[in-house]
């Protein structure tokens, strides 16, 4: 459960992309218009289906240059099975997207852990609406505890880091959704576990992402060691 949980975090991260020029403004993001629905379908490194996920706007609320929206989230098996879903919040000020990464998971999340409770804290990711070849945006962590119910004993402690991200330049990109001209960003993404006060052995990745003006990333891709693990697209706009 913990790896569908991570998995799912990882990808709401890929999702939440910003548009990547200096005009553009937050009425320009397409993730923040009422009832716009993304589909996105992810990949093993030998091409075959992982699953499908499926980001849907509830509700946007606006006040001047500022906007934030409710944004129900559905991950899928490779089997066509529901295998989490929940609600996160998004929002653009000044044309710049925020997100707070310990919106990302909620009990809804953690289906099959219904005898635990969670507890989160995480910082407030920002990104600029100037993107640019080299430029260095700001790193994010969030810490996630989970507790048993009963006797409120701490089972087990994530600790996700995102770091290193830079935008290496622009790169023409194919997806089922159509081919855009996008920015290729790159960054680290660290997991450290601990259950029942014990380390547990973490995960290290490495992220490859293409945004595109106006509809956020179109694809990402996810290494280790060097060596592709998966990847996702974006499928489908409406």
């Amino acid at each position: 459960m913990l790896r569908k949980t991570v998995t799912s975090l990882i990808y709401c991260l890929v999702l939440l992309a910003v548009p990547s020029q200096a005009q553009t403004t937050c009425a320009d993001y397409q993730l923040l218009r009422e009832n716009a629905t993304y589909e996105l379908l992810s990949y093993n490194h030998k091409d075959k289906p992982t699953g499908r996920m499926t980001y849907h706007v509830k509700e946007v609320d606006r006040s001047g240059d500022k906007v934030q929206a409710t944004i129900h989230s559905q991950v899928y098996d490779d089997k066509g099975k529901l295998a989490t879903e929940g609600d996160f919040k998004i929002g653009c000020e000044g044309g710049s997207i925020w997100m707070d990464m310990n919106s990302l998971m909620n009990q809804g999340q953690m289906g099959a852990q219904q005898n635990m409770e969670m507890t989160m804290q995480g910082d407030r990711m920002l990104y600029p609406s100037n993107l640019q070849a080299g430029q260095k945006l700001e790193d994010g962590i969030m810490t996630m505890e989970m507790k048993d119910k009963g006797n409120s004993q701490s089972m087990m402690t994530m600790v996700m880091k995102v770091t290193d991200r830079t935008v290496e330049g622009k790169e023409s990109i194919k997806v089922p959704a159509g081919t855009y001209d996008s920015y290729k960003i790159r960054y680290n993404t660290e997991m450290e576990n601990r259950a029942m006060g014990m380390k547990m052995p973490g995960m290290h990745m490495e992220t490859v992402e293409y945004f595109v003006p106006e509809v956020g990333v179109v694809r990402s891709e996810a290494y280790r060691n060097g060596k592709l693990q998966s990847y996702t697209v974006l499928s489908k706009i409406e």
